[in-house]
């Protein structure tokens, strides 16, 4: 079995963002008279950047632990899948940029009634993403181009 999270230097941005984004509104939020129309701008966009930072805080959390019977994900919920039952594989790519020299990849498997995402930021991504591929293959699970080319990226050929 093997253990997988996120490391913290991978997360110190986000934490960054969503500090900075608070300060930005919530700090003049609390300032401001309660009959302002600035809370009408500044009031949601706080709460968008708290969410963002629990978001943040839950991938702070999250464990992912891998075998050869299935993959699980804990953070503040608990979620497992077994290989034999896996049903859908994704591999999605998200560009930051123009030129799409720089993003992240998502990786989704669903099964059973469970969904796991887990994206290229967590150690081991590719090795996580080659054994879903494995299990996807063995099951006869048909996936996208797209997905196909994002495995393909990661050097994993998946064929039917």
């Amino acid at each position: 079995m093997s253990r997988h999270s996120y490391p913290v230097n991978a997360l110190v941005g986000d934490y960054a963002r969503a500090t900075f984004g608070l300060v930005l509104t919530a700090g003049p939020a609390s300032l401001v008279p309660a009959q302002s129309y600035a809370l009408w701008a500044l009031v949601p966009l706080a709460a968008l950047f708290a969410v963002f930072a629990l978001r943040t805080a839950a991938r702070h959390r999250t464990v992912v632990e891998m075998s050869p019977q299935g993959l699980s994900l804990s953070t503040w919920r608990q979620a497992s899948l077994e290989w034999s039952a896996l049903r859908s594989l994704r591999v999605d790519y998200y560009s930051t940029r123009g030129d799409r020299s720089g993003g992240w990849m998502q990786l989704t498997v669903k099964g059973d009634g469970t969904s796991i995402r887990v994206d290229s930021a967590i150690d081991e991504f590719v090795a996580i993403a080659r054994a879903a591929a494995d299990a996807a293959r063995r099951n006869g699970v048909a996936v996208s181009e797209a997905t196909r080319v994002n495995l393909g990226h990661l050097g994993i050929p998946f064929d039917d």
